[in-house]
């Protein structure tokens, strides 16, 4: 498929930032960053959907930092642990309804380990 401008792969050298590891994905702003593996996947003619969710989900906060303003958005998401878990739980929820439309399951437990974990707390 066809990427926008502003998702780009971490290649080799982005994950050594702070914050930013090899295998998770960030929207920073306007760009989306991906893991190269990822990112791959997406340029090809059937990606995996659930790349594409995780796509969809990284759209989500690319949405509402636009809509707050980056720095706004930014300094809540590092600093307010109760915004941080509804901005995950928003972004999870439209990752979700991707995966239900296309009748992929969703791996509950995986984020809820994940949602439960110090990063939300």
């Amino acid at each position: 498929m066809k990427l926008p401008w502003y998702i780009i792969s971490k290649g080799s050298l982005l994950h050594h930032f702070p914050l930013i590891g090899k295998s998770t994905a960030q929207s920073l702003g306007p760009i989306i960053l991906v893991p190269d593996p990822i990112y791959r996947d997406l340029q090809t003619r059937n990606p995996n959907p659930k790349h594409i969710a995780l796509l969809i989900h990284e759209e989500t906060h690319r949405k509402r930092q636009k809509e707050m303003g980056v720095l706004k958005f930014t300094y809540q998401y590092f600093f307010n642990s109760e915004f941080r878990f509804n901005e995950e739980l928003l972004a999870v929820k439209e990752a979700m309804k991707y995966l239900k439309k296309n009748k992929i399951t969703f791996d509950f437990d995986k984020n809820a380990k994940f949602l439960s974990s110090y990063v939300y707390l």
